[in-house]
């Protein structure tokens, strides 16, 4: 729905002011320029009231916030990692309405879809330790009891780009990635102290 310009607006208020006056000689519809005059200063007043309450209404929600943006930052303690400093509008938004709405919880689907909110496909890998006559032929062998707090976040969607003869040049790297700074700040803010968190990278195309 496209909002009204505040010129729209002044004129409708004008009119509908125009039309609740008494009828009769003393108040004219049409022909009055002073009074007109008057009473489109006071429309064009409640205009700008009705557009600061429009811009009010759109400062009280980060996703649209402009004016007010610093604030919600401010109030949400951002940004939470160096990489987060700066960025577009949008971004900024974007992250100050993901942390007014996080829940803070290391079930691993409330993981996977703040990860989507983030741009990110991963799988969450619980260690186990292999036990005998409860674990089965092909079962990770995870380690001793301990590994049961140790979970791996695999980062589906990061592009990995591996050295290769013919297509690589000398100098370059022989693996390079984007790493997923935005999803390891988030998980280690809210990671639990008994916890461990490790991220690896499946290849890209």
């Amino acid at each position: 729905m496209n909002k009204l310009t505040t010129d729209t607006k002044a004129e409708a208020y004008a009119h509908n002011i125009t039309q609740s006056l008494p009828q009769g000689v003393a108040y004219p519809r049409e022909g009055a320029t002073n009074r007109d005059s008057i009473l489109g200063a006071v429309a064009r007043e409640f205009a700008l009231v009705d557009d600061e309450a429009e811009r009010m209404r759109d400062e009280g929600n980060p996703r649209t916030a402009t004016a007010m943006l610093p604030d919600w930052e401010k109030q949400l303690g951002l940004p939470e990692c160096e990489h987060q400093k700066g960025g577009t509008l949008q971004e900024r938004r974007d992250r100050a309405h993901e942390k007014k709405t996080r829940i803070g919880t290391l079930n691993p689907r409330a993981l996977e879809e703040q990860a989507l909110a983030l741009g990110y496909i991963i799988e969450i890998i619980e260690r186990r330790p292999f036990i005998g006559g409860l674990s089965r032929g092909g079962d990770r062998i995870s380690g001793p009891h301990t590994c049961r707090l140790w979970w791996t976040i695999k980062v589906k969607n990061t592009r990995v780009t591996r050295f290769r003869g013919g297509q690589s040049t000398g100098g370059e790297r022989v693996t390079t990635f984007t790493a997923a700074d935005p999803l390891i700040c988030l998980f280690n803010r809210i990671n639990h102290a008994h916890l461990k968190l490790t991220f690896s990278y499946d290849e890209g195309a």
